[in-house]
């Protein structure tokens, strides 16, 4: 082909801008840009964030926070993630092509050579996780590839078609980031006190979205899928407060949902147990749940208090003024002593005995004189209605409380009882 035939229009590398089909419409009287990028092309195009530097008007980024999020886009297919919210004086060239409503719709031009003055006002973690999960793919190639040619050259089938796998998986996750789009707003804005302004704003109106929430929502999660089958005991029908994870005061419920969740991991993996990669897959709703009623129903037995919870004579406002089983804390502790005990092949049985000699001395707040200052784990404090709640206090707590279902090892006010 001769040069005086070759359309121009075709080489793009040359081009002094990057041209997409966007709106312009007002928001707060600033000029918005709205357009959407591919995945890949986000961090080529923005300045990708430094985790040791803040950027000037915005936080400092969590290099952790955005290794989740790419490992997050990676991994799920069907994942979700608001617009980029951006901000950049007018440096955009725009050629309109329609109206309506208020709205322009057209083509908007982005000069290479002023890239960089478009700032971040929402979105660092996610530009840096993308940034991340493309130079990650483009690693994890450059590692797998010779380890599969190498298996073929030694004649390891197996373990060539191992690496082919892992290579087709890499090559189909890079496909996405090329192929799926991120929506980016840009607002138009070149006064730093003012932009400054726009991303205390966008922080200040966002509703935070709590545990509770969170633990409804996320299905992804085997133990949030418990959740339903858990409130449906007689213990927590109609007393689990599915918004909010502080349970105080005049809440008319017992526990919160992400205190369920807790309970039912407590019961099921001990008091800080974590739920592997593995164990989301082998672990069935069904059996945890099985397994928290049955706890649920020690406790009925064991303690008048939460028995009366459950028939409706005692209200959970009532409870948590005068027991720490009112506390989800120490429900929690419970929960990690039963799984203790379970493991020790000890029946529910003699559980319920065990639990039923601790019951009389579950008064909350916490005496001047109370024994429950003097054991040996020190997570009590004069006046407070629950246990301490970090992550070695409730271990320390659980494991000598369970230690005390052997008589000659409870502490003397326990033997008395």
């Amino acid at each position: 082909m001769s040069l005086e035939k070759l359309d121009l229009t075709q080489i793009t590398g040359y081009a002094p801008d990057d041209r997409y089909i966007a709106t312009r419409y007002t928001l707060g009287d600033r000029s918005v840009y709205d357009f959407e990028l591919p995945l890949e092309a986000i961090p080529q195009i923005f300045t990708v964030p430094d985790p040791d530097r803040p950027t000037l008007g915005n936080r400092r980024v969590s290099a952790g926070h955005a290794m989740g999020f790419a490992k997050y886009v990676r991994e799920h297919e069907h994942w979700v993630a608001p617009s980029l919210l951006m901000r950049a004086p007018d440096i955009f060239h725009w050629e309109a092509l329609n109206h309506a409503g208020g709205v322009s719709f057209g083509i908007l031009g982005v000069p290479r050579s002023a890239r960089h003055d478009i700032r971040i006002i929402d979105g660092q973690h996610r530009i840096l996780g993308l940034y991340y999960s493309v130079e990650d793919i483009a690693r994890e190639l450059d590692e797998v590839r010779p380890l599969e040619a190498e298996a073929r050259r030694e004649g390891n089938i197996e373990l060539a078609a191992l690496n082919a796998q892992r290579v087709a998986r890499l090559e189909q996750q890079r496909s996405r980031l090329a192929t799926e789009h991120l929506g980016v707003q840009v607002l138009i804005e070149t006064d730093q006190d003012l932009y400054q302004q726009m991303f205390y704003d966008v922080a200040d109106n966002a509703l935070g979205i709590t545990q509770a929430v969170k633990v409804r929502f996320d299905s992804r999660k085997v133990m949030n899928r418990s959740l339903d089958g858990a409130m449906r005991h007689s213990l927590l029908q109609d007393r689990v407060d599915l918004e909010q994870d502080r349970i105080a005061g005049q809440n008319p419920n017992l526990l919160g949902a992400a205190h369920v969740v807790d309970i039912t991991r407590a019961v099921n993996l001990g008091i800080v147990g974590r739920v592997s990669r593995r164990q989301e897959d082998e672990l069935e709703e069904g059996a945890l749940v099985e397994r928290v009623h049955e706890f649920f129903n020690v406790l009925l037995e064991s303690f008048p208090d939460l028995a009366e919870v459950a028939d409706g004579t005692l209200s959970p406002v009532e409870l948590r003024q005068r027991s720490l089983l009112g506390s989800s804390t120490m429900l929690r502790v419970l929960a990690g002593v039963y799984f203790e005990l379970k493991s020790q092949n000890y029946p529910d049985e003699e559980i319920a005995d065990f639990f039923r000699v601790m019951s009389p001395h579950m008064a909350a707040p916490i005496a001047e004189d109370s024994p429950w200052l003097d054991i040996r784990s020190k997570v009590f404090t004069p006046r407070a209605s629950a246990p301490m709640a970090r992550r070695q206090d409730l271990r320390s707590l659980t494991d000598e409380i369970a230690s005390w279902i052997d008589e000659e090892t409870r502490p003397t006010w326990l033997r008395l009882a």
